[in-house]
């Protein structure tokens, strides 16, 4: 391949070229703009990305609490008058401590006014004398406080989370906890999908010449990997005026995926109906193996095409690569950290690509890779536990960039 054709055509005035696996971020960041943000729940906005500081409302504990199960006391001790209440969380209010005084104390429960301490029970003794109930620490126990202090983890105004990051679990329940549970975010993306193939069957017996489609039913497991949520999947023939006519469907959806027709055989009508509907083709072709034939393209109404080889294998490929780094950019999403593993096989890797094969960790935690995949199906995919991203330099021992597997 020339530097010419190497190089990222401007998609205003034509396709792109292929790109290798490494420059797609680069290149959908300098053609793509992030969609607008909006605010929303983060517990409903898993898979979204902050669009601002995830920020604390309100001090983590709000008050001084008991850390443990055991006993609020106040004054030095070694011995404490041990009053008749329970202090719970939530619970009524219990009268001030003097000092030389001790009150039960659940874990979570503010302490009461006037606590110098919190002994956890396994530290203390409760014994009558005289008819008055008393507290004794036990001889030789650490002399520790199990106070969790007001804003011991943080206090209002901290960041907990930075813009761009994913909103998972932990961030939604940290903004609970923060009471700021509403924020600004871009996402979760939506995407309208469809797939196309004369040969493509989903139900009834096959004919000589056609396949089942074994990706449809099992591709929105892999979109929802990707943070990217599925919408309706419709599937079509290889027919020019069915294809243009499916694009102009009324729809909210932020993506469009396509599976299928990425190809220049006679059969492919993907590119001439982007022609006709004057899409900005960004990226046509990555230089991995399988899946390098792929497209990205803007359309005119304002929606992202992602556009995946017909074969399941290639399709997968395609989709956790530069799926993920199409979220990464339409959402300003800080990048994934990359995971790395150590080859334990030989491969065969690819002279001038990416070679992409399911790969599965040793006792050691070494990785073995696949020697040779089918593409027309997933069973290479059953028992492993990551994709291995293989450069044309890669032998055995090579530290190769792993995508985990969504399952």
């Amino acid at each position: 391949m020339s530097a010419a054709q190497s190089r990222i055509a401007d998609p205003a005035t034509g396709p792109g070229l292929r790109v290798p696996l490494a420059g797609i971020q680069a290149v959908l960041q300098t053609w793509l703009t992030p969609v607008p943000e909006r605010r929303a729940p983060l517990t409903e906005a898993l898979g979204a990305t902050l669009a601002e500081p995830l920020t604390a409302i309100s001090a983590l504990p709000r008050a001084d609490t008991a850390a443990m199960d055991g006993f609020a006391v106040s004054g030095g001790g070694p011995s404490w008058r041990l009053r008749s209440e329970i202090r719970t969380a939530g619970a009524r209010s219990v009268a001030a401590l003097t000092s030389g005084e001790a009150v039960r104390i659940a874990t979570g429960a503010p302490t009461p006014t006037g606590t110098t301490a919190v002994l956890r029970d396994e530290h203390v003794l409760t014994e009558r004398v005289s008819g008055q109930w008393t507290l004794q620490r036990l001889p030789g126990t650490p002399q520790r406080d199990d106070t969790r202090v007001l804003g011991e983890y943080w206090l209002p105004g901290t960041e907990l989370a930075g813009t761009g990051t994913r909103v998972d679990a932990a961030v939604a329940s940290a903004a609970l906890s923060a009471e700021a549970p509403i924020a600004a975010v871009r996402g979760p993306l939506r995407a309208d999908i469809v797939m196309t193939g004369d040969e493509i069957r989903n139900a009834g017996a096959l004919a000589p010449g056609q396949s089942r489609d074994s990706i449809g039913p099992i591709l929105p497991e892999y979109l929802r990997a990707c943070d990217i949520q599925f919408r309706k999947l419709w599937r079509l023939p290889d027919d020019h005026t069915l294809l243009r006519a499916w694009f102009d469907l009324p729809t909210d959806s932020e993506l469009v995926i396509t599976v299928g027709s990425t190809g220049h055989g006679a059969a492919d009508r993907l590119r001439p109906v982007l022609r006709e509907l004057g899409a900005h083709i960004i990226i046509d072709g990555v230089r991995i193996r399988p899946g390098g034939s792929q497209i990205v393209a803007r359309l005119p109404d304002g929606r992202t095409l992602l556009a995946l080889p017909g074969n399941p294998f290639a399709a997968i490929a395609a989709l956790l690569t530069t799926g993920r780094a199409l979220i990464d950019t339409l959402t300003a999403r800080r990048p994934h950290p990359q995971r790395w593993g150590r080859l334990a096989t030989t491969p065969t890797p690819h002279p001038d690509a990416t070679h992409i094969l399911p790969a599965h960790q040793l006792e050691g935690g070494v990785w073995r890779t696949h020697t040779a995949i089918g593409t027309p199906h997933l069973a290479d995919l059953i028992g492993s536990q990551a994709l291995a991203l293989l450069p044309p330099s890669a032998t055995r021992g090579t530290l190769t960039e792993l995508i985990p597997l969504p399952y």
